[in-house]
Order: structure tokens, then sequence, then C-alpha cells
């Protein structure tokens, strides 16, 4: 017989009905076998093919010898001679040989593949577990419709379970409708590539209706196929609040709740160049003989009446401009868009309403006046120094020419209420 040559990197047997014709080394390796020898001595190919494929194996044989069915690729799971399982693609191929037909199997091991596929697998297993048990929330969503989120998300966004969020058709009702726009922008550059990831601090409304806030990090993903976008999320609600109360504390007085000294000049500074002034008018106000009232009455009389003041500072301007407690006894008042007759009329209202104010220390009632000084805003020669510093000198004229009174700049006016 003329030995066959096959050139291939494949194992290769051929057999008639499962006993074997012929076998290469690659094949007999492959089964764990030492040498083709032992292939060959094998009474049956069935001895290293796995049973539970022998019925489908002797079909597929009768079907391809008989032509009623072509040759093809098969899978099957066989089992070496060390009692070790993989699993291998078959190709048929009909040959003659010794005059007969008889099959040609070429045999692709794919346990390389089955243990790359495995480790894959076991990889993003990995990957699930960890989302799955993250204790950040964590949402994958394309075009806001959620496809998978950790019970993490459900319990910060306060849902009751993880098919309550699925069930969404989108979750845009959760965000804040001013904040529609914005989530969809950040969407938009993601899945488009214009950026690669967000970081940023959100509102979100949780399920319970209470206003949240979430610090998000946001990435695209692969998906099934197609991209979409992983959003990891901490509830920040406690550090947000934490963070204004103190941001407040630092800019407003703990007295009366006014803008203090520093926060109201760096309030003013911001809106103008320093070269200019950021207010038409600005009104010094310093409470009268305030140190008599500590004095005898004590501190507690004299907290009620800065209190009481500043209350009424902030009924009367209102929206009209900014109040603060310049320090002590001293309140400063800027309108920028009040000119200086406007400006006495609301200097008027407030000395007068103070006047009219009734305390009681000691058993006794009591009334309190205030001096107010006046400066005008000159476009071209004004800054916001020199503007409360004319009020300022305005305001020490009121308490030398006898206090409870307005001084508006350059002495045009004085206003005495008594």
């Amino acid at each position: 017989m003329k030995p066959i040559h096959i050139d291939s990197t494949y194992g290769v047997v051929v057999h008639r009905d499962f006993f074997p014709l012929y076998a290469d080394e690659k094949y007999a390796q492959m089964f764990g076998f030492d040498s083709t020898d032992a292939v060959m001595n094998l009474n049956s190919l069935f001895d290293i093919i796995d049973p539970k494929f022998h019925c489908a194996a002797q079909q597929a044989y009768n079907d391809v010898m008989s032509g009623k069915e072509q040759p093809k690729v098969r899978s099957y799971v066989n089992q070496n001679v060390h009692g070790q399982i993989f699993s291998v693609l078959t190709v048929d191929h009909v040959i003659e040989w010794e005059g007969e037909s008889a099959l040609q199997i070429t045999v692709i091991d794919m346990s390389m593949i089955d243990h790359a596929n495995q480790q894959i697998l076991e990889q993003e297993q990995k990957y699930k577990d960890l989302i799955w048990n993250s204790l950040q929330g964590i949402l994958v969503h394309r075009d806001f419709k959620p496809l998978m989120i950790n019970p993490s998300f459900v319990e910060i966004i306060r849902a009751k379970s993880v098919a309550e969020v699925m069930a969404l058709d989108n979750f845009m009702h959760i965000i804040p409708e001013h904040n529609h726009n914005n989530a969809k922008n950040r969407y938009q550059d993601l899945i488009t590539g214009k950026v690669k990831s967000t970081n940023s601090i959100v509102e979100n409304i949780a399920f319970d209706g209470e206003l949240r806030y979430f610090h998000l990090f946001e990435s695209v993903i692969n998906w099934d196929g197609e991209p979409a976008v992983q959003s990891s999320m901490i509830d920040v609600t406690e550090k947000h609040n934490l963070e204004r109360q103190i941001k407040y504390q630092a800019s407003h007085d703990d007295l009366t709740g006014l803008l203090n000294r520093r926060a109201i000049s760096e309030k003013i500074a911001k809106k103008t160049p320093t070269s200019f002034c950021p207010s038409e008018t600005c009104l010094l106000i310093d409470i009268d003989n305030f140190k008599l009232i500590n004095d005898q009455f004590g501190h507690y009389a004299g907290d009620e009446v800065i209190k009481r003041f500043s209350q009424l500072c902030k009924t009367i301007i209102s929206n009209s401009g900014l109040v603060g407690r310049w320090g002590g006894e001293e309140f400063i008042i800027f309108l920028p868009h009040q000119d200086k007759k406007q400006a006495y009329a609301l200097a008027k209202r407030i000395l007068l309403e103070c006047e009219k104010e009734r305390y009681e220390f000691s058993g006794n009632q009591h009334t309190v006046t205030v001096s107010i000084g006046i400066s005008i805003c000159s476009p071209k020669h004004c800054n916001i120094e020199a503007l409360i510093q004319d009020a300022d000198n305005n305001m020490y004229k009121a308490k030398q020419q006898g206090k409870n009174q307005i001084v508006l700049p350059s002495q045009i006016h004085t206003e005495n209420c008594c």
C-alpha cells in the first residue's frame, strides 16, 4: 500500500465503521497516546468518544457513507487515554481506502479556545460580580433606558427593587427638569466620543420624592455589541449639605443671617472691574447709642436690636439691593439700580420704621434710632472703595449733626426726623 501523506497541523484519522485504519502523530498526541500504533490497536474509536455522542457519531457516519448527508463540520466532546475531557471540531471526508470507502476525519482540538472562552466567561462573571456587589450605585443605560442596575443603585435612589427600575421606559423623571438638557448633552458627548468620561455632582429626585445629590462618574462601554453609558454613583447628599452649610456660615453673619463684610465685598467685587462701581448708590447705617444699650440692658438686648433692625432692612430693601452686616452695629446696603432720589426714599423709610419699633427692656419700652450716610457713584471717577468711604464719611456727619438723620453726598440735603 502506498503511504498517504497528509500535510496538516491538525490530527487526522481514517476509519471504517470506527475501526481505525490510519492515524497521524498529531491525532495520537491529541488523545494522549505515545504513538500512532496505540491508536491503531484500539478496537473502536468509540473508546475515545464520550458515550453521550456515540449514537450521534454512528448516525453521522451512516448518513455520510450512504450519501444521505454531505460531509460537514461537527463538534464532539472526547476523552483522552488519561481521562481528560476536551472538545473537538471534526471535518468529514469520504475517501477510498484499499479499494473500499472509508471516512477520513480531520480533528481540531478546541481545548485552547475553550480555555480562552472559559477565561473570558470567568472574567465577565467577575466583572458582573464586581458590579453587582459594588457599594457604588451602577447603572448601564442606552438613551436613558436602563439595561442593567445593581442593588446599590436601587438603594441610593430609594426604589423598591431592581425590577421597579428596570421596568422604566427611561429614567428622565428622576432628573430635575431644569437639568434634562445637561444630562442629554453629557450623554451625546459620551456616545459620540467627544469626551471619554465625565465626573460631576448632579441632582436627582429619589423614588420617594426627595432631592438627593450624587457624585456621578460616566463612561462608554460595549453592551451587547452596541455602545452604552455606564454610570457609577455615590450619594453625597450629606456631604453636599454640610459643604453648603459651611459655605453659608462662612459668608453670612450668625446673628442676623445677612451677608458678612467679607462676603458682600467679594460679591460686589465680582460684578465689575475694580475701576468701576457695581452700584449706583450705597447706604452705610449705624445704630445710634448702641453701646449704651449693651451697657444698660445687656448684650441680649443689643442682639435683639441688631436682629430686628436687620430684618427691617431686608424687608424694606427686598430685591432692590444687597444688605449686609458691615460689623458690630453697622450695616451696609448697595443699590445697583437706584438713583439718589430713590436711595434717599428707601433710607427715609428705614429711618422712620426703625423709630417706630418698640423694645421692652427692664420692664420699660424703648425706641432705637439710626444714622445713615448715602454715597452716589460717578462712573468716571468712582470705584467701590470710594463709594463705601463716601457713605462712611456721610454717616459720621449724620452722627456729628445729632444722629437719627440722613446725610447725602456733599451735604446736599439732611433729614432730621426728630
